[in-house]
Parts: structure tokens; sequence; C-alpha cells
């Protein structure tokens, strides 16, 4: 076990734990965006700065790809940190001036207006929560990044319908501005960000829509689960293969 402080309170951690993941299982609120516990940590947003003292230097680190260690001295509360995270929030707005839960966050930290102005927004703060999801968890490798500085784009090959998307959803799931819609009509799931409409699979047992053709042609190559389990809904099986 490790032993810290932060804002003055002492906490203890795991090894290999970061800050946020110390501080979030202490209760201690430290703002994020782009992090996740199923993918590695980017550090995109820079939500999660904080203040850091070490051997008695101090500076900033983001929170969630720093490593906590005996005697480190975190601090999230301080003026630089909250002028630091206004900031950053301010012009993650000008990026997505759309977003619901941006503006609930600017609230909470005490952001009124925004003093910079987007140019071609499309609300997208290019966190890559959506690519890093599909490639490491799900691992259809269907969207990633495209051009660098203010060209920066998230997008599918050529920003043509990939073969590769399963539209299985994830992507739109983890999106923390909800920028990746996801429409299912007429036994049809439609991602039109990625330019995607994929055929809707019944339960076998329940009848009810629960996932793409492609989507269980993936998994079936992917695992060991027999065509009578790769059929049903999260629902059904609960019931219908208990050990």
């Amino acid at each position: 076990m490790i032993n810290f402080s932060i804002n003055n309170r002492e906490v203890t951690g795991r090894e290999g734990q970061t800050i946020l993941q110390a501080a979030l299982e202490a209760g201690i609120d430290i703002p994020h965006l782009c992090n996740n516990d199923a993918v590695k940590p980017y550090s995109a947003c820079r939500m999660c700065l904080v203040e850091i003292t070490k051997r008695g230097r101090k500076r900033l680190v983001t929170a969630c790809d720093y490593h906590i260690s005996n005697g480190l001295e975190v601090n999230s509360n301080t003026d630089l940190i909250q002028r630091n995270r206004k900031m950053v929030l301010e012009l993650l707005l000008a990026r997505s001036p759309n977003s619901a839960d941006l503006w609930d966050l600017a609230k909470k930290i005490g952001v009124e207006k925004v003093r910079f102005i987007g140019q071609d927004v499309d609300d997208c703060i290019l966190c890559g929560l959506c690519v890093r999801t599909c490639n490491e968890v799900v691992g259809a490798h269907a969207i990633g990044f495209e051009s660098k500085g203010p060209s920066r784009v998230v997008s599918t090959p050529f920003n043509e319908e990939n073969p590769a998307c399963i539209a299985c959803g994830a992507c739109s799931v983890v999106c923390p501005v909800d920028i990746i819609p996801m429409f299912e009509h007429d036994g049809i799931r439609e991602m039109p960000r990625w330019h995607k409409k994929a055929q809707l699979v019944r339960c076998s047992k329940c009848k009810k829509y629960f996932a793409t053709k492609e989507e269980l042609e993936f998994i079936r190559k992917k695992s060991n689960l027999s065509e009578e389990e790769i059929s049903v809904c999260s629902d059904c099986r609960k019931y219908s293969f208990r050990v």
C-alpha cells in the first residue's frame, strides 16, 4: 500500500494506481473527461490537472496518468489549478459549444462565459476515447485520428463507410460530449458520423433486436461461444446459461 496526501488529506492507494484512480476511490472528486478504466490513459482533455510536490519541487501533472508514490503531495484546488482548469474548459467549450455535459461542468467549476470562438466546430473535443475504445476494447480498429493541428479530426478512413465498423455503439456510449449519435429504426442501426447502417438481429428467445449482424459475426470469430449463446441477448442469457 502507498501513503500519500491529496488536499492535505492522508490517502492510501495501491501500487500502480494513478492519482485519479486513488482519488476517486477515496471519494475525492477530480474533474475529468477522457479517462476510462477500460482503456489506457491518454491525458488528452487536461481537465484532471493537479499540482504535485515531490522532493520539494512543485509541478503540474495530469492525474489520469501519473502514478502515486509514498510521500507524494497532491493538490487539486490551488488558485493555479483552478485558473488552468477554467482555461482548459473554455478551450474545450470553444470546440464543443453545444455540449450540455461540458456546460454542466463549467457551472460546477465557475466558468460563466467563453472567451474563445471555435472555427469549423463539430463539437468533438478530440479526447480520443472513442478511438481507444474501438481499438483497445472492441478490437475493430474502425476509426482513428486524421490530420494534425487545427485540422485534426476523428474519422473513418477517407471519411467513408468502413467495413471494419461493426456498429456496436461502444464509441457512442463512451463519448463524454455525446456527439456520436446512434439511431435504431425498422431493424436498422444507423451511426451517421461514421456513415454506417447495419442490420439488427433479433434475440432467438425474446425476439427483441439486440445487436448488429456484423457485431455477432465479429464475436463469433473472436470467442469460443456457442451459436446458441451468441444468438441471445444479455437479458435472456442471464436465465438461459446459468452455471
